[in-house]
């Protein structure tokens, strides 16, 4: 038997391939009231090549494009849950399929994690961290090429002791 989904740990890389499973996360997330945990790794570079470019740029000026970086991912990620028009008008639709009263479709529990270092490592310990139930990744646009698993998604499936899902991209074809 399946245990209760009460938490979600959604990773996300910003990119558009990621849209179709933040809409899985919400519709999922709505549908048993569950906390979405939103991730974004920046991923740490070689010790060697950070090294040397907080030597070009000087350790002011790397810091402040770090914290740049980390404050439009976060934008990024509030914008992606608060303001899409069209993932609320789908947990709408959704939820009066389900026939869910419009009060709980709207998602209130959320939180947002942006960290910096191995992406696969970091997903892992986030959702065991925050007692996730559940992974969502989103996957490349050809699901059945031999590529449509990148490292990233193959790295937590192979680690996951929780149930990992891939959403494709939805695709214009």
């Amino acid at each position: 038997m399946l245990k209760p989904i009460r938490s979600i740990m959604f990773a996300t890389d910003l990119t558009a391939n990621c849209q179709q499973a933040l809409e899985f996360t919400i519709v999922t997330a709505t549908r048993f009231k569950a906390t979405i945990y939103m991730l974004h790794v920046i991923e740490k570079l070689p010790e060697h090549v950070n090294e040397r470019l907080k030597d070009l740029l000087g350790n002011h000026d790397w810091n402040k494009m770090i914290d740049s970086h980390k404050m439009t991912a976060h934008k990024s990620l509030l914008g992606k849950t608060s303001t899409n028009a069209l993932v609320r008008e789908a947990i709408h639709d959704f939820c009066k399929m389900e026939g869910i009263d419009d009060d709980s479709g709207d998602l209130q529990s959320r939180e947002i994690i942006i960290s910096d270092g191995d992406i696969v490592e970091d997903i892992l310990e986030n959702a065991k961290a925050n007692n996730c139930d559940m992974i969502v990744l989103g996957g490349h646009r050809n699901l059945f090429s031999k590529r449509a698993v990148g490292s990233t998604a193959r790295g937590v499936l192979k680690s996951s002791k929780i149930p990992v899902t891939v959403v494709p991209p939805v695709t214009s074809d």
